[in-house]
């Protein structure tokens, strides 16, 4: 609400509002439709993690564990979506030692997943400082993961062991192309609504304006990184599509709808089939090999 707010004194309310009442609402279902399919591609690696570190969980329980994650998409750098550890430790008996390494692979994943989308749509010679950042930021934890450092600590267990089965070489650039090819899914959602207010914005420099703006808020450790985001976003459209202060702040608005909005509130759906699943369980079971 506030970020609404801030937006709003931005632009001007009613320029804003203008502004989306003039997209064309009929592409908002394709906005949600690519947004859907970025889901989709991360569900696979979500599903490729799990069988690496050897967790059996059925498919359907595993889909709706994951999409409940999702509600946990506003806590920073989505941190909060350990709550799928939760949730697998309740249903499967799956220690979260053994599952939490699998969120640390998928976060890992969407850092350099993004950052080399936004290298491929040329945003590595204006803003290089934060794509340098990123990647030293998962150079520096893969490193500490693959080191002896974390074997003096008999806390981790096993989530040492399999942090490592996950961050080898071979599987981590597989997985980093297939986080490029979900992030490139939700800029196709971005590039729909600019489109759909009919700014003079290029798919490349609308993947700039998503993964740059992503990037910045999950820098700012903000939940969701909201305000920080919104803003590089708000910002980033205006410079590079050359337009007003409300049709970016509309673009901001209908691009976070589409992308963190519609996926809390999948999340929130996965929740509570989740919840419903987990209380027809009748016996709670291991779910290792």
């Amino acid at each position: 609400m506030a970020v609404a707010i801030g937006l709003g004194l931005y632009a001007d309310f009613g320029a804003l509002g203008d502004e989306l009442a003039s997209f064309r609402w009929e592409l908002f279902p394709l906005a949600l439709a690519l947004t859907t399919l970025n889901y989709a591609l991360r569900f696979w690696r979500w599903a490729r993690y799990l069988a690496r570190v050897e967790i059996e969980v059925p498919l359907a329980r595993s889909l709706s564990i994951f999409v409940a994650g999702l509600t946990m998409t506003i806590t920073p750098a989505k941190l909060g979506e350990l709550l799928k550890c939760a949730l697998l430790r309740r249903s499967f008996a799956v220690p979260v030692r053994r599952s939490a390494p699998v969120v640390l692979a998928e976060r890992v994943t969407d850092a350099t997943g993004v950052v080399l989308l936004a290298v491929v749509a040329g945003a590595g010679t204006r803003h290089w400082p934060l794509l340098a950042a990123a990647v030293a930021a998962v150079a520096v934890l893969v490193a500490i993961v693959r080191s002896p450092l974390l074997e003096r600590f008999a806390f981790f267990g096993e989530a040492t062991a399999a942090s490592r089965s996950l961050l080898t070489v071979p599987l981590l650039v597989g997985m980093t192309l297939l986080s490029a090819a979900s992030w490139f899914c939700e800029s196709l959602a971005a590039y729909v609504c600019v489109r759909g207010l009919d700014l003079d914005l290029s798919l490349g420099d609308t993947i700039v304006v998503f993964s740059l703006g992503s990037l910045a808020g999950a820098a700012s450790f903000l939940p969701g990184g909201l305000g920080v985001a919104d803003a590089s976003m708000t910002g980033l459209i205006r410079l590079l599509g050359d337009t007003t202060k409300a049709a970016a702040a509309a673009g901001t608005v209908l691009i976070r709808l589409t992308t963190l909005w519609y996926g809390v509130l999948l999340g929130l759906i996965g929740l509570a089939v989740e919840e419903r699943l987990a209380r027809r369980q009748p016996v709670r079971r291991s779910s290792m090999r």
